[in-house]
């Protein structure tokens, strides 16, 4: 979603347009080596030398650094070699920097990949080259991922600090085609009641303040977890309470409109961290889904009142008093 630049075209009267066009045209290779696997042609790409360095980096796996030719091309080599190789369908490359001085360059790019089933994956990338005697070779890769949509969870659409949607798994921007609480408008995720959208859009403002990495370790140092809250829209017309859960990772706001998956471990803690019952976990869970108690009754099959005494033991363990905020603290736990 994001707007993605081609590759650019060179002009001929540029003095640098000849490394540039290089330099771009064996980043590309180089990646299309890999994906065919061709180790060959990959190592061509690459200058072999003791200060070659592969840097990866994403939120699901961490940090990893490989250090001199002998441990890239070792570790390259398995994974083409082997059953665990890179299986995206294909890629583009678009928003490229490249700065060049003499002998030594460096490029910036973003690389939307798609895999064969249709999910996609977004990187930022960087190579530092070197020139030699047989051109440009590539010393130094970072790779970051961006999203992955191997990953991904159900629902989860990334944003801007504005709102504006970035990425997203097909199938979840397709569900916000008649989706009853959210729906695109203009490139921007939006709720379809104009007092339910005053929540999202404050919501969506105080995660852009903290999309910054030194703002997300600060708050991860002082509070020991990523930055992330459960955004209660409002209710319903009959008394469902409609809510979405925020967190900020990769510089970008993720916004998840399906939290059943991240709920059950959530009512877990709760139910430890409380005391509760059974019965009054129960009713919490179909409270959290967004029922209202008459059909947290019916789905429980017991009655109205003996729901209703659930639900009073329940603000007396939390110290809450209205089920808006029992929903908000149960998803804030664990």
């Amino acid at each position: 979603m994001r707007n993605m630049q081609p590759m650019p075209q060179l002009a001929a009267t540029d003095p640098d347009a000849c490394d540039r066009a290089e330099i771009l045209a064996l980043v590309e290779r180089e990646t299309q080596a890999f994906l065919d696997r061709d180790f060959d042609a990959w190592a061509q790409c690459w200058s072999q030398d003791e200060n070659t360095q592969n840097i990866f980096a994403s939120s699901t796996f961490g940090v990893i650094v490989e250090s001199g030719w002998d441990r890239v091309a070792r570790s390259t080599a398995d994974v083409i070699a082997g059953d665990v190789a890179c299986d995206l369908a294909g890629f583009s490359n678009c928003n490229a920097q490249v700065t060049i001085d003499d002998n030594m360059a460096w490029v910036i790019y973003e690389q939307n990949g798609h895999y064969a089933d249709g999910r996609a994956t977004q990187t930022v990338e960087t190579r530092i080259l070197t020139r030699g005697r047989d051109g440009w070779r590539i010393s130094y890769l970072a790779c970051m991922i961006r999203q992955n949509g191997a990953l991904s969870e159900a629902g989860m659409i990334s944003l801007d600090d504005k709102g504006k949607v970035i990425w997203a798994a097909p199938e979840t921007l397709a569900a916000l085609t008649g989706h009853p609480v959210f729906m695109l408008s203009q490139g921007r995720l939006r709720s379809r009641r104009p007092a339910w959208d005053r929540v999202l859009q404050e919501a969506i403002r105080k995660a852009g303040k903290v999309q910054g990495f030194f703002d997300l370790q600060r708050h991860a140092e002082s509070t020991g977890a990523p930055f992330g809250f459960p955004v209660i829209l409002g209710e319903d017309d009959v008394g469902r309470t409609i809510l979405c859960q925020i967190e900020v990772q990769n510089g970008l706001t993720n916004l998840f409109t399906d939290i059943e998956s991240r709920l059950e471990r959530r009512l877990a803690v709760a139910a430890t961290v409380f005391s509760l019952s059974d019965g009054q976990s129960r009713i919490a869970r179909h409270i959290a889904q967004g029922c209202n108690l008459k059909e947290a009754a019916r789905a429980e099959g017991i009655s109205i009142n003996t729901a209703r005494t659930h639900l009073t033991r329940l603000y007396e363990k939390t110290g809450v008093n209205s089920q808006t905020a029992l929903v908000r603290l149960l998803l804030s736990v664990g």
